[in-house]
């Protein structure tokens, strides 16, 4: 090798081992100060008041919703009942009603907006609900009463 191949090989590899720190050295501004941060934004405070929306499914149902014996309102077709609360009030235990449909309960909470939806079962289908149970039959199957006094039968 040639002297002066030499000296090419030895520049290329200063070249490669001193490159990466002459580009960090040219980013670096110098040791001037860096910008100020945005100031954080603060957070936002909760209204004192909560929404609760409630819908069913099928939308096309009309839906009475009470909490108790309150009326808290109705379910209109293709639109939802909207009820405003106090924000941690507790839970609001209600039940919603359709004619031809089985009564749902079910509980709200006033932590925050919360959404509701209820789907609403006809009664010819509550057997497709978990935990139905098949109604036993009124009638008393041929077997006569025994008698209506506390000695029944005792002689």
């Amino acid at each position: 090798m040639t002297p002066s191949a030499r000296v090419g090989l030895a520049a290329l590899a200063a070249a490669l081992v001193a490159g990466p720190f002459a580009l960090l050295a040219a980013a670096d501004d110098g040791g001037a100060p860096a910008a100020a941060p945005a100031p954080a934004a603060q957070p936002k405070t909760p209204s004192p008041n909560v929404r609760i929306v409630f819908t069913v499914i099928p939308s096309t149902k009309k839906a009475t919703v009470t909490w108790g014996k309150k009326k808290l309102g109705i379910i209109a077709p293709h639109a939802p009942l909207i009820v405003q609360r106090p924000r941690d009030s507790g839970p609001l235990d209600v039940i919603v009603k359709s004619d031809g449909c089985v009564s749902v309960q079910t509980r709200a909470y006033t932590f925050e907006d919360s959404k509701v939806s209820v789907k609403l079962t006809p009664n010819d289908q509550k057997n497709t609900l978990l935990g139905y149970r098949e109604e036993e039959p009124t009638a008393d199957g041929g077997v006569p009463m025994p008698a209506q006094n506390p000695d029944a039968g005792a002689r």
